[in-house]
C-alpha cells in the first residue's frame, strides 16, 4: 500500500507544480497534507519532502511522527501540539530545522 500512495503523492506534485507554474505570479505555492506519508517508509518521508523543494512547493503537513527533519529539507519551521488531558488549551512548541539540526525556538 504504501508503494501505491508514493505513487498518488508523485502525482499530486506534479501537477500542484504544474497548476501553479500555468498561474504564475508571486502566490504562495502551497499544498496541505493531512496526516503526511502514512504507511510510507521513513527514507522515502525525505526524498518525497526533497521533491516538495526542488519543485518550489510551499507545505504545510500535520503528522503524528513526521518531523520532515532531513538534510533534503534546506530549512523548516515546526510546530508540535502538546495537550494534557486534564488542562484545558494547546501548548505549541516551536523548532527550527536548519538543514542540518533542529532548534527549540520557545513555547
Amino acid at each position: 500500500q504504501g508503494e501505491q500512495r508514493v505513487l498518488s503523492y508523485l502525482a499530486l506534485f506534479a501537477a500542484a507544480s504544474a497548476s501553479f507554474e500555468a498561474i504564475g505570479g508571486e502566490a504562495p505555492r502551497l499544498l496541505l497534507l493531512d496526516d503526511a506519508f502514512a504507511k510510507v517508509d521513513e527514507p522515502t518521508h525525505g526524498r518525497l519532502l526533497e521533491l516538495l523543494v526542488r519543485l518550489n512547493l510551499d507545505f504545510l503537513i500535520t503528522s503524528e511522527r513526521l518531523w520532515g527533519c532531513f538534510a533534503t529539507v534546506p530549512s523548516l519551521e515546526i510546530y508540535e501540539a502538546l495537550r494534557e488531558p486534564r488542562v484545558p488549551g494547546v501548548a505549541f512548541v516551536h523548532f527550527h530545522w536548519d538543514g542540518r539540526q533542529r532548534h527549540l525556538v520557545g513555547l
